[in-house]
């Protein structure tokens, strides 16, 4: 169950800098339209990445083998 953990929070630490990666990149690389088209990318995948990360880290909660739940 430690290692389930360990995987679903390097999961959800590379879900997070992904999606920050994906959305944000093309604005810091100084191009207006690519840019413009990645952060609107970014806005439209936002919800499906929201959902990601209560998933990913309820799954970490659950596997969490130090912790009683309730």
């Amino acid at each position: 169950m430690a290692a389930m953990n360990f995987v679903l929070r390097v999961l959800l630490l590379i879900w997070v800098f992904g999606y920050l990666l994906v959305s944000c990149a093309p604005l810091l690389g100084a191009n207006g339209l690519i840019g413009a088209l990645g952060f609107l990318g970014g806005i439209v995948l936002f919800v499906p990445w929201l959902i990601g990360v209560i998933v990913l880290a309820v799954l970490v909660w659950v596997t969490n083998p130090g912790r009683s739940r309730l």
